[in-house]
């Protein structure tokens, strides 16, 4: 399951190269978020895909926007440039495209909420690039990763880097799950169905053995391309641990007067219980004291969570 760009993608995307505008405009803009993909880069705003940049040959890409964002609105007079880019030229016409794309995403966002996806982008900008991200201890490499070689879906990936030990590179991969809101926490997208699917995933050891490598290379080059804002340091070459991972859960502007949530935890936790091969930890997201920023004392194990849900009193609605 290849993530990662050729030698010279990067170096394209680097000072000099022909693709440096578009990574200083994702540099400059915090609305907007870069992943890598196979020989692909996407850039995501408001957790939708803004531009996707194939590489086709050497020095040779094709750059694209999902029309469909705009078609439910006639009157956005949206003109894109031509797919083929092989110059600065031609890569800066699509970078003065972006504010009438946004416009046009916005639009789609305010008729078809997709709220979850946004809140994913928030927690990257949060822990990846902003003015504390060098205080987390968690740090975003992709978000809405799938694909047939997957044969799952994660939100978000992510890797812990604790804080009293930066002197290495050894980093663990944090599968990251998130909830908006109290409606999708049961049935076929719901909470147990997708530990389950995790579950069985991290116990298979090739599958497991592959994403990290996977991540290994994608957090290498993020970090390459300075989208990964920390203090540099002798030991900058990440290897993710293999044998050991995260499993996070961040329920995002969850009722605390429902009951659905701490129903749906307990069950959790009998399923917890019987995991007879735990290849992970079992984590849940609480801020300090709001916001998105993760550390590694926000994290609560599902006993840890499933009191501080009662002590916020919840049962006055029925779920």
């Amino acid at each position: 399951m290849p993530r990662k760009l050729s030698p010279e993608f990067i170096l394209d995307l680097q000072e000099n190269g022909m693709l440096h505008p578009l990574l200083m405009r994702v540099l400059i803009d915090d609305t907007l978020m870069l992943a890598i993909r196979n020989n692909y880069i996407n850039i995501y705003y408001r957790g939708g895909n803004i531009i996707q940049l194939e590489e086709k040959s050497k020095h040779q890409y094709e750059a694209s926007f999902d029309e469909n964002y705009a078609k439910p609105f006639p009157d956005l007079l949206l003109e894109l440039p031509e797919k083929l880019v092989g110059s600065k030229t031609s890569i800066e016409q699509w970078i003065k495209s972006i504010p009438s794309m946004k416009q046009a995403m916005d639009f789609w966002f305010q008729k078809y909420k997709k709220n979850e996806r946004e809140f994913q982008q928030l927690v990257a900008r949060e822990n990846n690039y902003s003015s504390i991200a060098n205080e987390t201890e968690y740090f975003i490499a992709d978000i809405e990763l799938t694909g047939a070689d997957i044969g799952t879906r994660f939100d978000m990936l992510a890797f812990k880097w604790p804080a009293s030990d930066r002197k290495s590179g050894k980093i663990q991969l944090a599968l990251i799950e998130m909830k908006y809101g109290d409606s999708a926490l049961r049935g076929e997208s719901g909470i147990i169905a997708h530990f389950n699917k995790i579950s069985k995933y991290l116990t298979d050891n090739i599958k497991r053995i592959a994403i990290a490598d996977m991540a290994t290379e994608q957090i290498n080059q993020l970090n390459t391309l300075g989208l990964i804002q920390h203090t540099k340091g002798k030991a900058r070459e990440f290897k993710v641990d293999a044998s050991h991972f995260e499993v996070i859960y961040i329920f995002a502007n969850h009722n605390p007067r429902s009951t659905v949530l701490l129903g749906e935890l307990k069950k959790l936790r009998e399923e917890w219980h019987k995991t007879a091969n735990k290849m992970f930890d079992l984590r849940f997201f609480i801020s300090s004291t709001a916001g998105y920023a993760m550390h590694i004392k926000c994290m609560k194990d599902i006993n840890g969570y499933i009191e501080f849900l009662e002590f916020l009193n919840p049962g006055n609605i029925q779920g």
